[in-house]
């Protein structure tokens, strides 16, 4: 498969518990049920959804993004209760550079299970295995634990703190940043099994 064609081609992944497939509109009520959550969008890039008008709109662009073949997160789906719980993907990707940056969101009803370290893991074999990644980085806010602990049980390694790096929602954001590299990744898959 060509490059390119993974973005439009986004499949389907089948882990243990979940489904990560491309989102429809018909996800809109189960993403505006977490999106509205102010704890859930508290170190998003995004603001909370305050109406399903939010929500549709969001949608609508991230399908509008699957056709022009620009990168899109899965919608993660909790196999057992069939229902949308959250979304994860890379939010920026450097063929050049062989680099990827992932990202993710999950419903408050679902933290702490390992729900979101299984969609993570999912996504981070596809990007080294099909889009031919060398390294895959994430990045939080610096008083995330949840997110930094997901990206710690993936085996990336903390490599900073980039500091004041972004301006979001009306103040400027450390940041820790972390990486893994497919060497890594790979020799750990070989260890596991």
């Amino acid at each position: 498969m060509k490059l390119l064609d993974i973005l439009a081609n986004l499949p389907t992944i089948e882990t243990e518990r979940l489904l990560l497939r491309k989102i429809a509109f018909n996800d809109v009520a189960d993403i505006f049920e977490y999106a509205s959550d102010p704890q859930v969008s508290e170190y998003t890039m995004w603001s909370t959804h305050d109406s399903i008008e939010d929500t549709k709109f969001f949608v609508k662009s991230l399908i509008k993004m699957y056709k022009r073949r620009e990168l899109v997160d899965w919608g993660i789906i909790h196999k057992g209760d069939r229902k949308f719980i959250g979304t994860c993907g890379f939010v920026e990707w450097s063929m050049t550079h062989s680099r990827a940056e992932i990202g993710y969101a999950l419903s408050r009803k679902y933290w702490g299970e390992g729900y979101m370290s299984e969609a993570v893991s999912a996504a981070v074999e596809f990007g080294f295995r099909e889009m031919q990644l060398n390294k895959i980085e994430g990045k939080c806010e610096i008083n995330n634990i949840g997110s930094a602990r997901v990206m710690e049980k993936m085996g990336m390694q903390l490599e900073g703190i980039l500091r004041q790096h972004i301006f979001v929602k009306g103040r400027h954001w450390d940041l820790k940043t972390y990486g893994l590299i497919a060497e890594d990744f790979f020799k750990q898959l070989r260890v596991d099994s």
